[in-house]
């Protein structure tokens, strides 16, 4: 019987992204002596991230010394989310709107669900199962004068299908807003691209804003708790090939290849029975992308590669600029310069006097003539050197003035004696 059931949760899977929250089931009367397994909460969303089908799949089984006459009533079922389309024709049945209604809620859509049934042949197969005679009627409503969204109440009438031990009731809710974007800054955004959550489970009821937990308070001892019996949350995502799973909790959480649908990816979660209102949640981050790879991150990082490249180029590219126009002013003025000529060069002990430290390249000029030589350093940049050669007085050989500039301002004079 184990494997049936994971071949059942397995069929069921179907899905892509989104972001749900989980339901809790009432009874119609007080301390109910039954139990809902087996349960399968699966979440089918396309690539499109539009409304979000989520297939509910369960059975009822009788607590120890119980029978089917016991369980015999009405269900209940309370999900933080809005149905976004009927999926069986009729208007909702008028008491449960009536009911929501007279709290003060603000009906925002209303309605009925078809309920199927599955077969323990149609496990592991991708059939829907057979429609019953009965139908569902939901109310989605919101606090009025609320932004906090719609939440919907949905009433389960009694089918002996619901005790059958070899079949699944299944109720398929098309449900609206449950995809929500990751919070991101906008460089995450631009590098990786929108990412999305979504989060589904059992038994959570969402924020006491939505309007649940008053419905819920009400009806607390109607609460139908979850059997000791093989029960899973499931999200099925679809386009494997261009989909990307960033994180899943919690870590109990299975990741398979689908088994049933062609190029779809798994991710399970097995539901552990409860006493008391335990939220279980699976949640998924993920995204979707197009092209054969997902081609942001690299194509976002050539583009900072050129930029940073081209910076570079650019600031290179002044400063050698700079270092050129400063040369071309150099010979300029060296040009323009009608100072004495080279053999007017001072003596050696007059050097110190008429260049003293700080004097300007022009003064220099102008002192002492155009330089024999001038050589200018690369690193670090704005130091150069003038270099005058002169002959002896008693022509015993020659002398050189080196005379040193930093950012043109004379900071060394040396001479030296060659013969």
């Amino acid at each position: 019987m184990t494997k049936a059931w994971v071949a059942l949760a397995v069929t069921l899977c179907a899905a892509a992204p989104t972001t749900i929250e989980a339901q809790v089931f009432l009874a119609s009367e007080p301390s109910p002596r039954f139990l809902i397994g087996p349960l399968f909460v699966v979440a089918n969303v396309s690539p499109g991230l539009g409304p979000v089908t989520v297939n509910l799949s369960w059975s009822l089984t009788a607590r120890p010394g119980q029978g089917s006459a016991d369980i015999a009533q009405d269900l209940y079922l309370l999900w933080p989310a809005e149905i976004a389309e009927r999926t069986a024709p009729g208007p909702a049945d008028p008491e449960l709107v009536r009911d929501i209604e007279g709290r003060g809620f603000a009906v925002a859509s209303s309605g009925r669900l078809m309920l199927r049934t599955r077969d323990r042949m149609q496990v592991g197969t991708a059939a829907l199962g057979d429609p019953i005679d009965v139908t569902a009627s939901y109310v989605s409503f919101a606090r009025t004068g609320s932004q906090s969204g719609a939440v919907t109440f949905i009433k389960i009438p009694w089918t002996p299908r619901l005790v059958d031990p070899l079949s699944l009731v299944a109720l398929a809710m098309p449900l609206r807003g449950l995809i929500v974007p990751k919070a991101a800054t906008w460089i995450d955004e631009l590098f990786w691209g929108r990412r999305y959550v979504l989060t589904t489970g059992f038994g959570d009821l969402g924020p006491p804003a939505l309007g649940l937990f008053a419905l819920y308070y009400e009806r607390r001892h109607r609460i139908v708790h979850l059997a000791r019996e093989y029960s899973l949350v499931i999200a099925n995502f679809g386009d494997s090939d261009h989909l990307k799973l960033e994180e899943i909790s919690p870590a109990t959480a299975v990741r398979r290849q689908s088994r049933v649908r062609a190029g779809g990816e798994v991710v399970a979660l097995a539901l552990l029975p409860a006493e008391d209102i335990t939220a279980q949640s699976l949640r998924v981050q993920f995204q979707y992308f197009g092209g054969r790879i997902n081609w942001r991150p690299v194509i976002v990082s050539a583009i900072l590669i050129l930029v940073t490249n081209f910076a570079g180029v650019l600031i290179l590219s002044k400063d050698v600029s700079r270092r050129i126009r400063r040369r071309f002013r150099a010979r300029r003025r060296l040009a323009a310069a009608p100072g004495p000529q080279n053999d007017a060069v001072p003596p050696r002990d007059a050097v110190g006097a008429l260049i003293p430290a700080g004097t300007s390249y022009d003064d220099v000029v102008a002192r002492l003539g155009r330089p024999d030589e001038e050589r200018e350093r690369v690193t670090p940049p704005g130091r150069r050197t003038m270099i005058y050669r002169g002959a002896n007085g008693n022509g015993a050989g020659q002398y050189e003035v080196a005379v040193e500039l930093h950012d043109d301002r004379v900071r060394e004079v040396t001479c030296v004696t060659t013969r």
